[in-house]
């Protein structure tokens, strides 16, 4: 019963994010989560430098960072499919693991990204301690640089930021 219930919040989210509403990321993290995002690309660069090593790169630290990384994922059109999750673990130590296609189109509804994504996620009690990304981090990179192609180009006035 407890997975199931985990299960439907995670895709009622995951459905209200793809409409662009990132409020649950709030509601749902503890004051100190911490988010690892991988690779050297704007995203893990948000708030910090990136940290090379074995173990989980902290890129985002509280709900306020959480919440700016939420916000440029609603920007930048982003839309997740999932097709997994998996979850263990009792109330205070739960592990869920979610396996998602994220992919974003353009204003003309051409796709302009798409990646394979895990996240894995460590909640006690309902709220987000740990979060940690695994995805091709040289398409998100790519990805970056075309955004920022593309917001050199823009003609004087048109807005960038979101821009794909």
């Amino acid at each position: 019963m407890y997975k199931t219930l985990i299960r439907t919040q995670i895709k009622r989210d995951i459905r209200a994010l793809n409409r662009g509403d990132a409020t649950f990321l709030l509601r749902r993290a503890a004051p100190d989560a911490e988010l690892s995002f991988p690779g050297d690309n704007s995203w893990s660069r948000q708030f910090r430098a990136v940290s090379k090593g074995p173990g989980a790169s902290v890129t985002h630290r509280g709900r306020a960072e959480l919440d700016a990384f939420a916000q440029e994922f609603v920007a930048r059109r982003l839309g997740l499919e999932v097709e997994d999750i998996v979850i263990n673990g009792p109330p205070w130590r739960t592990r869920i693991c979610v396996r998602a296609v994220d992919h974003a189109e353009d204003e003309h509804g051409r796709e302009v990204y798409v990646n394979r994504v895990v996240a894995f996620i460590e909640t006690r009690w309902g709220k987000v301690h740990r979060w940690e990304d695994y995805l091709d981090t040289e398409r998100v990179r790519a990805w970056d640089d075309r955004i920022t192609a593309s917001a050199t180009t823009a003609p004087a006035g048109e807005p960038v930021r979101g821009r794909l």
